[in-house]
């Protein structure tokens, strides 16, 4: 489940980046050549701004429990929250419902072929863009291809890190991110009863 210190940052998003991008080495020789080699590092990064003016007696209890997990306390986020976020990352998919998938995985590969999913005559099993969790505790991908009904093999937007082997699968707003404050920025008091910020939260993901 969401740990409640980060989460309440997400919740009260003004605005949210996402960087998942992989680490990429460039080079560009005299003639304008150019050679690029990927170095990996695909990792889940949240830019996350919260807005000036939420009242201090609102956030004076999540702004304790924030501060208590700091910097070096792994913690859990959603983007499924009811009413502001839950758009935000929905199924795409024709399937009937977002449980019932299995799929099996390799560690090293960039697919998953699926053993199970919940039934679709037609459109497609996924679409791209689609988040999944390889488990409840399992690291999330994006899906990289549209996946057509009639097809098992889903193409993931980095090498699968979890361990070989069948996962159920958690499927679209639903999957759970375990991420790193690197960024908290100061807050203040300001016209008496509201909180201004000094930046934005940075959130990793916690690959440990």
């Amino acid at each position: 489940m969401p740990t409640t210190a980060f989460q309440t940052v997400i919740d009260y998003a003004e605005t949210i980046s996402i960087n998942k991008k992989g680490v990429v080495s460039q080079t560009i020789s005299r003639d304008q050549t150019v050679r690029s080699t990927s170095r990996g590092g695909q990792v889940w990064r949240f830019d996350v701004k919260v807005p000036d003016g939420i009242p201090w007696q609102t956030l004076r209890g999540p702004i304790e429990a924030i501060e208590n997990a700091d910097r070096y306390t792994s913690g859990n986020i959603s983007l499924n929250t009811a009413g502001t976020l839950a758009w935000f990352m929905k199924y795409q998919g024709n399937s009937i419902s977002t449980t019932g998938f299995v799929g099996t995985a390799t560690q090293g590969n960039v697919t998953l072929t699926l053993t199970a999913s919940p039934t679709t005559a037609s459109g497609n099993k996924f679409l791209a863009g689609d988040l999944i969790q390889l488990g409840t505790t399992g690291k999330v991908y994006s899906v990289v291809n549209n996946v057509a009904f009639n097809s098992n093999v889903v193409t993931l937007n980095r090498p699968v890190l979890d361990s070989t082997g069948s996962k159920t699968l958690v499927v679209g707003p639903n999957v759970i991110f375990k991420v790193i404050c690197t960024t908290l920025p100061n807050w203040t008091i300001m016209a008496r009863d509201q909180v201004s910020w000094d930046g934005n939260f940075t959130f990793y993901e916690d690959l440990t």
